[in-house]
Parts: structure tokens; sequence; C-alpha cells
């Protein structure tokens, strides 16, 4: 088994919820007593899904993966108030996911097909496709950035446990088909509707 070589992740619904459009106001976001939970500034909650810190956490920490790089591919409507949300959630003290994607130096937030983010990111690291790991909740951008030879792990309920040890290991695949598609035990129709519950609970 090996270990990917970048591990990459969507933002909206992937790593966090709810998503910055769905905000009525955002940027400052301040931190709470809870690290998993930034307040926009109309006190709307933006809350880590699944277990993200404690995987940015082991990404940054464990030596396992000690040559592993992490950046960002997303299309979030708000590019600053993501930013601004990776900057200021912690994984630890001291170390936000900005800092662990670089200082943000691999971080791709823009309207774009998610290929021409994993291009971009593939000419600042010289890492080949085949050597990347992508968590994403939506089935299209898995779809897409499949096609390029990445290992792509759809996460309809953001970036839980399960997601990460069935993408971690990164067996090699050598068929086409580059995606790992984790179950849900929620359809797809129902996510926004749970996830809110989640938040709200």
């Amino acid at each position: 088994m090996a270990v990917p070589k970048l591990v990459v992740f969507d933002l909206d619904a992937c790593c966090w919820y709810p998503e910055m459009y769905m905000l009525r106001r955002g940027a400052p976001f301040r931190p709470t007593a809870d690290p998993n939970v930034l307040q926009s500034s109309g006190k709307e909650a933006v809350r880590l899904l699944g277990n993200v810190r404690n995987i940015w956490k082991e990404l940054h920490s464990d030596e396992r993966f000690a040559g592993t790089r992490v950046g960002v591919a997303s299309r979030c409507d708000e590019p600053a108030w993501g930013r601004e949300c990776l900057q200021k959630f912690m994984v630890q003290e001291g170390v936000s996911m900005w800092d662990v994607a670089e200082d943000g130096q691999l971080v791709e937030i823009y309207k774009s097909s998610k290929q021409q983010h994993f291009k971009r990111l593939s000419e600042k690291t010289g890492i080949a496709f085949e050597d990347m790991l992508f968590f994403d909740d939506d089935p299209y951008n898995i779809q897409d950035v499949s096609r390029l030879g990445v290992t792509c792990v759809e996460t309809p309920e953001g970036v839980t446990k399960e997601a990460w040890e069935e993408g971690a290991p990164m067996v090699r695949r050598t068929g086409p088909d580059h995606r790992l598609q984790v179950r849900a035990t929620r359809r797809r129709g129902e996510k926004k509707k749970a996830l809110t519950a989640a938040l709200t609970a």
C-alpha cells in the first residue's frame, strides 16, 4: 500500500457546512469554544464535517504522511470567506488548515472546472495525478477529476472517518476508473437536510 503524495479537499459540504453561499452574512468569522465551529458575522455556525479536523491534523503531524502534501480545490461562491475559514479553523494549537496547505500556496478557490484546479496543483507541486487523492461531495466533480487518473472518494456526508480510511491507503488502481464510492447510509437527496439538522442539534 502507498500513501498519496498530495491529498486534495473540496470545501463546501465536504469539509464544512453550510456552504458559503448559504450564509446571510459571512466575514469576519470568529472562533468559538468548539474548535470545529466558527461563527459568521451574522452569528451563523460554520461547522467542520465528519472527522475533518482530526484528518488534517493527522496529515500535518503523523510521520506516515511526512512526504504527503495537502491542497484545496474548490469552486466556493465566496472565495475570500473560504480562505478566511481555512485560516481560522485550527487543527491543533497554533496550526490552521491554511498552514497545513502550505500557507495557502496549495489552495485553489475559483470558478473553474476541478480539472483546472488539479492541473494547477500538479504544476505547482510536480506531483503526478496518479499520486493524488481527492475528496469531494459532488459526484460530477468525482467523475471529472477521476478522468485525470486521480483517485477520488465521494463524500456525501463530508470527510468522515470511513471516507478517510477508504482513501488514505490509496491502493493503486490499475483500471481506468479511479473512483472510490463511499457508501452512505442516507440518500444524496437528504444530505442537506441531514447536515442542517446536525448543525442545529
